[in-house]
């Protein structure tokens, strides 16, 4: 047991395993006076993380597995960037931390001391079936260097290796992963099929490395705009996009934001939802410097996709126009121009209008079909009416509400 505890201090590369707190309950296992005690402690972790992870089989193996493939370090950050490591001593060491990680993840648990007390815990958490089920990567097999830097070449390392949508958090000056994202696909956004696919051509010349466009998608309420670009990180993590959101008052946090994910591997959608600037907020200056000619240029691996009711952004009111008075500005025309610069840096505008009656009525029916909404398509294009009248106008949100409420409605009968 002396030869686990070695591995785990020997580590360098991967030395961030050492802090973690389930190896810390390892070593009082392996070292305190009352094992029993440290022993069913860790059994209780590996329960714990198994049903938040869906981890199943070994769950120590699984476990120590886990924390390896999700580290972030100098190594995995190259292997994120796809850069070559082989013939390198960071390659060399690395691939000695690996060995003594598959080593330690070997352990044998009921040869612990005072395995023989708690011989049916340990029996379950060697063989375990979580109530929830995860999916993807299986813990259960041994991970040799090659695998390791597969691994990293298509999912990242760290949180965003985990992770597909992430926010802010300014204390912290640190990305945060969003652990329940808005599942939305683009299987379930019924119509706008022409700006839908300007979207994704766009996205898609991105992550192929071409040189896409920062854009704007400007409309009326509900028409699906955000639930557009939402689909576009889950459809397409698995081939290298993130997408990061801010609110409005973190515009001015932005460089800090860049210096995160400027050198990652992976390509990340600033997404800003319902951007809109009333006359006396100069947030907007700090976009208009980064979209284009600001001393810290735009990062290749990051776009600007916001979504606004307000097709200019920026407030702008007659005043800009003439100047009624004497203490007017005399360059009105520069007032103007000035307010609607930010809209223009955002190479493509994609309009969403307010869907006709005809639209609106085959959204609904698209989303009851979805649903398993069955109703006379008479007796459902009347009510889905009557609904639109009662509520906030005909939309994509508006129609979906109202398949939501006759579900309920159907389901009382």
């Amino acid at each position: 047991m002396k030869d686990i505890l070695a591995g785990i201090n020997s580590l360098a590369v991967y030395s961030n395993i050492k802090n973690d707190k389930i190896i810390d309950i390892l070593r009082e296992v392996l070292s305190a006076d009352n094992k029993l005690s440290s022993l069913s402690l860790l059994a209780s972790r590996l329960i714990e993380m198994a049903e938040k992870s869906g981890f199943s089989g070994n769950l120590f193996r699984s476990y120590i597995l886990h924390l390896m493939l999700r580290d972030e370090n100098t190594f995995t950050l190259f292997c994120e960037n796809n850069t070559d490591v082989r013939n390198t001593s960071l390659y060399r060491l690395a691939k000695a931390d690996i060995d003594t990680i598959n080593a330690i993840a070997d352990t044998d648990l009921t040869a612990l001391p005072e395995a023989e007390c708690i011989a049916d815990i340990l029996k379950e958490i060697t063989d375990y079936t979580p109530v929830n089920k995860g999916g993807g990567t299986d813990f259960n097999k041994s991970f040799d260097i090659e695998d390791v830097i597969a691994f990293h070449n298509k999912y990242g390392c760290g949180d965003i290796s985990i992770y597909r949508s992430f926010r802010y958090n300014d204390r912290k000056k640190a990305l945060t992963g969003v652990a329940y994202p808005d599942p939305i696909t683009f299987k379930n956004l019924i119509g706008y099929k022409a700006q839908t696919k300007q979207l994704i051509d766009n996205t898609l010349a991105f992550l192929n490395g071409y040189k896409a466009n920062n854009v704007l998608l400007v409309g009326a309420r509900g028409t699906g705009k955000s639930s557009s670009v939402k689909a576009l990180v889950n459809e397409y993590f698995d081939i290298g996009l993130r997408i990061v959101e801010i609110t409005k008052e973190q515009i001015a946090k932005l460089p800090d934001i860049l210096k995160l994910i400027r050198h990652r591997g992976r390509k990340f959608i600033i997404f800003i939802d319902d951007l809109s600037f009333d006359e006396n907020e100069i947030q907007y200056k700090y976009m208009k410097s980064l979209l284009e000619g600001g001393s810290e240029g735009q990062p290749d691996n990051v776009l600007f996709y916001a979504t606004s009711n307000r097709r200019h952004l920026i407030q702008e009111k007659w005043t800009d126009r003439s100047s009624g008075s004497e203490d007017a500005e005399i360059h009105t025309q520069d007032t103007l121009n000035e307010k609607l610069s930010l809209s223009d840096r955002f190479g493509i505008t994609i309009s969403y209008p307010k869907p006709t009656p005809k639209e609106y009525i085959s959204i609904v029916e698209g989303i009851a079909e979805e649903q398993g909404l069955h109703m006379d398509k008479e007796q459902l294009k009347s009510a889905a009416m009557a609904w639109e009248l009662k509520q906030k106008g005909m939309s994509g949100r508006t129609a979906r509400q109202f398949v939501n409420n006759m579900l309920w409605k159907k389901s009382q009968e």
